[in-house]
């Protein structure tokens, strides 16, 4: 039985009540009632007044600036008051005319200005006006464009100094360079008409030059901490037809990172998934299962809501994560969404622990009500006691709906704040989802190239943070991805980035900074031959008989905790890997058969708890008879699902280094020279 597929115009319902007709006299008067309230009340920290130019100079009327900001009609109204510390929201379209310039009042705290605006080639770009990041506090006079490049080029050279290993690529020189020219060419004393066409012309560039930075340091900085955090590469299905091909793909493309969500649709049992989920588990790819998408969750009562999930985590143990709550700050969602997180969160923790707990947002800051703008409700709706149960923090992401682009650093560092022990990432990404293309992003002429684009940025992007798993999730995967060997090759690149760390950029000149140089990189090999990653890997030498000889590892734990164990495998021949809970192993925690063949496959131990031990010993044994044959190990991992490797030297990078083994069976070797065994009998 096929499960409908989704109908995407459904899914973002929030943009469109802004817009019902039906509505339109009802807010009128309520704003105007609202805006004489605050214009009389709220001036404690007096008015800005904002000028505008375009990128020639040529002064702006409001009536040009609403024009502008709004892509020609196509959007709607989008400033927004927020904290500029914390990006929560205080008040929704505080801009009015006064005479011939556009104003707003400062209430009785710093607050910065969000605004979509454009840029070329890059598209809109949410704006935080924010005062170098204070704030407006105090009454002044602003010219927009010129105080935006200041205020975006002070967090770009932030980012700068996080990122001492990056190497400055020529197209980020490049365009950094321009936009510093452009800035240096006026100051305070300047006409305000210079100021704002050389504030826009640097704007156009900064936000070249920080899309640089984000996607090409991403991988790099993912490669390097992959013992911290494995990443993740994912890409939604809603449908089960083709699902063969659908998976096959995706593997192809991302493996050993690739994940898929599956959507599970209203009204379908599991069962309906049942070969979706385990054709994938055995090509390898992870699951993070969906019950409920943002589109259908007013359709159950906060029982049924919790039923669901528990129905489809006792049909699927073998799935690898739960999003608890999709777009949850949707205006479209139930009142006690809040709630209904709390109780999926709970099942999963209950019914399948050690597997990651995940909660998506909608990105919207500044194109819904204050109730309903990210971290506004993030703070008002998850209390602790709900966070604790949730491991990985996400937003779905369509800049057609809801520009991003220079935001979008300062928008992953909030998240990360707001969320200091969660992992983090984008949970949903599209581009140019019919009855929702309110503004341009990249090519405001060929949708095909500015959907590239979008996936290239954020695929890439999105790895550039502590804690990011990365994610992405693309929404409208099986439509984009199928026949554009342009999108499947940009996640492709990613993924060997991922695999051998990125070739270091030629460093162009910069007569403002000498560019750090990265270390060097040492190739991996593809995932074949004798390694799946790295130069070196393990060799069992397998007799016809259960010798119970062992490779073996020490590793430290935290209590009481949920682990699970693999290990990448090729070759021939069979072993036991085995978790054992004390020194003289007479404690199994947990085991499976390791089956080899002539492909890398990743065989991973059902999930155990460690009690109150704090090191558990992991062990590869010759435990079986007629299982003869040469096995290549590689990759070994312990830990909870999605979090940090406890194993040390997991690919044999460093040899025998955390490692025991009892010869002849067990050698570990550089297969990128002569396959010579080192310490080939060390005392156990």
């Amino acid at each position: 039985m096929e499960n409908k597929p989704e109908n995407p115009n459904e899914k973002h319902r929030a943009l469109r009540n802004l817009l019902l007709p039906s509505l339109a006299f009802l807010l009128l008067a309520a704003l105007v009632i609202i805006a004489f309230a605050v214009r009389g009340s709220a001036q404690a920290g007096g008015t800005v007044t904002l000028l505008f130019f375009d990128r020639n100079g040529t002064v702006l009327t409001p009536t040009q600036v609403r024009t502008t900001s709004n892509n020609g009609g196509a959007g709607y109204n989008s400033d927004f008051l927020l904290n500029p510390t914390n990006m929560r929201a205080i008040m929704s379209g505080p801009l009015y005319t006064s005479g011939t310039n556009m104003t707003f009042n400062i209430p009785s705290q710093a607050v910065a200005l969000a605004f979509n605006w454009p840029t070329l080639p890059g598209g809109y770009q949410l704006l935080i006006l924010d005062n170098g990041g204070v704030g407006f506090s105090t009454g002044a006079t602003i010219n927009f464009t010129y105080q935006a490049a200041l205020d975006v080029k002070k967090k770009l050279d932030a980012a700068l100094s996080a990122r001492p290993d990056y190497v400055r690529s020529e197209k980020f020189n490049t365009a950094y360079q321009s936009a510093a020219s452009q800035l240096a060419s006026v100051d305070v004393y300047s006409l305000e008409s210079a100021k704002g066409k050389a504030g826009q012309l640097a704007l156009d560039q900064l936000a070249v030059a920080y899309d640089a930075i984000l996607a090409e340091h991403g991988p790099v900085y993912a490669a390097a901490n992959k013992g911290t955090v494995t990443p993740w590469i994912g890409f939604t299905i809603d449908t089960v037809s083709n699902y063969q091909a659908n998976v096959d793909l995706v593997a192809t493309m991302a493996a050993p990172y690739a994940w898929i969500r599956i959507a599970f649709d209203a009204g379908q049992a599991p069962s309906v998934y049942t070969t979706l989920v385990n054709y994938a588990k055995s090509k390898g790819v992870k699951v993070l299962g969906q019950p409920v998408d943002s589109t259908y969750d007013k359709g159950y009562t906060r029982a049924q809501y919790k039923q669901r999930f528990i129905d489809y985590i006792t049909a699927f143990p073998q799935i690898d994560a739960w999003e608890v709550g999709n777009e949850v700050n949707g205006s479209w969602l139930s009142s006690d969404i809040g709630l209904r997180i709390a109780d999926a969160a709970a099942e999963v923790k209950a019914r399948a622990p050690g597997k990651p707990t995940f909660l998506t947002f909608f990105w919207q800051i500044n194109t819904d009500s204050v109730a309903n703008s990210m971290f506004t409700w993030a703070n008002a709706n998850l209390p602790a006691s709900t966070r604790a149960n949730i491991d990985v923090v996400t937003f779905s992401q369509y800049q057609e709906q809801a520009p991003m682009g220079v935001v979008f650093d300062q928008v992953m560092k909030t998240l990360r704040a707001e969320f200091p022990t969660q992992k983090i990432g984008l949970g949903e990404l599209g581009y140019w989802i019919a009855g929702q293309q309110f503004w341009w992003a990249y090519n405001q002429t060929d949708t095909v190239a500015a959907k590239r684009a979008v996936a290239e940025q954020y695929y890439n992007a999105s790895f550039d943070y502590a804690g990011s798993i990365g994610g992405v999730f693309w929404w409208t995967y099986i439509t984009d991805f199928k026949s554009d060997t342009a999108m499947q090759q940009i996640v492709k690149n990613l993924r060997d980035k991922l695999q051998i760390g990125s070739p270091t950029p030629t460093p162009t000149a910069t007569p403002t900074a000498t560019p750090t140089a990265t270390p060097k990189v040492t190739p991996t090999p593809a995932p074949d031959g004798m390694v799946y990653n790295g130069s070196w890997s393990a060799t069992a030498k397998i007799l016809g008989l259960a010798s119970y000889q062992d490779f073996f590892q020490t590793v430290r734990v935290t209590p009481n905790s949920n682990y699970t164990t693999s290990v990448w495998v090729k070759g021939s021949g069979s072993l036991e890997l085995q978790v054992r809970g004390n020194a003289n192993w007479t404690k199994k925690l947990s085991s499976v058969r390791v089956n080899a063949s002539s492909t890398w496959t990743k065989v991973t131990t059902p999930v155990f708890n460690v009690g109150s031990r704090q090191r558990i010993y992991i062990t590869f044994d010759t435990a079986y008879g007629n299982a003869a044959g040469t096995m290549y190990l590689d990759e070994v991992f312990v830990g909870t699902s999605g979090g940090a490797n406890r194993v040390t030297n997991p690919g044999f990078e460093s040899g025998l280094t955390g490692w025991n083994n009892d010869a002849p069976p067990y050698s570990v070797s550089n297969k990128g020279s002569d396959n010579v065994d080192i310490n080939p009998n060390p005392a156990d």
